[in-house]
């Protein structure tokens, strides 16, 4: 699958079999990302900075130069960032929501392709691509109406468990921050000097601190 391909799928097949105002939920593949009216690169043309800056109303001086201009780009481009199928389905007035990545467990359409993947799995033996798409359209037309309301809920379950257990993330990341103090420092310093076979085989780096060192290892050259 690529993005043209899906497109056109969702211009062709979907859209036309919507009901008004829904709303399109979507996984965070490729091909769902690919960006809508891109911000410029580094190496743009500066006309096409200025001009990107003016169409988001966001202020610059005429007299700045190309890395000036980038770097108001940079600092602003998240919040104008879109995608081309946000476009498309809000252009036909239907919402999209995307859906966290990584969370397979958030999405019911991943429930139910392992669930058609195990019956698979269970009744083809000779593994033949002919069968494998007999038995998948198989269990497709098995899974109605009620089957997919049951794997919602258990997204449901599962987003409630995740919001009680919040508050225990916090607390456990606060409890893992390794606060570096000029103290703990120093000690590092005394057990690097205390190992003499380190220290042949490092010397100090050139600059104002020799509290690192550059160390030479065989078939590694330093830069």
């Amino acid at each position: 699958m690529n993005y043209e391909n899906y497109e056109r799928w969702l211009k062709t097949q979907l859209l036309p079999n919507l009901p008004p105002n829904s709303v399109v939920v979507v996984d965070n593949a490729s091909y769902h990302n690919k960006q809508y009216n891109l911000a410029p690169i580094s190496n743009a043309k500066k006309a096409d900075m200025q001009a990107w800056l003016t169409e988001k109303g966001i202020m610059y001086d005429k007299a700045y130069l190309k890395p000036q201009l980038y770097n108001l780009i940079k600092a602003n481009k998240d919040r104008f960032k879109t995608f081309s199928i946000n476009q498309i389905l809000v252009e036909n007035k239907h919402q999209i929501l995307r859906l966290p990545p990584y969370h397979p467990d958030l999405n019911p359409i991943e429930m139910a392709w392992s669930t058609i993947k195990q019956y698979v799995a269970s009744k083809n033996v000779t593994w033949n691509l002919n069968k494998c798409t007999e038995l998948i359209k198989e269990k497709v037309a098995q899974m109605g109406e009620r089957e997919w309301q049951i794997l919602c809920q258990k997204v449901k379950n599962i987003e409630e468990e995740y919001a009680k257990s919040d508050h225990v993330v916090d607390m456990m990341t606060e409890q893992f921050i390794i606060h570096v103090d000029e103290e703990s420092s120093e000690n590092d310093t005394d057990s690097d000097g205390a190992n003499d076979d380190s220290t042949d085989a490092c010397s100090p780096e050139p600059g104002p601190s020799t509290s690192k060192r550059l160390c030479t290892i065989e078939g590694v050259h330093p830069l």
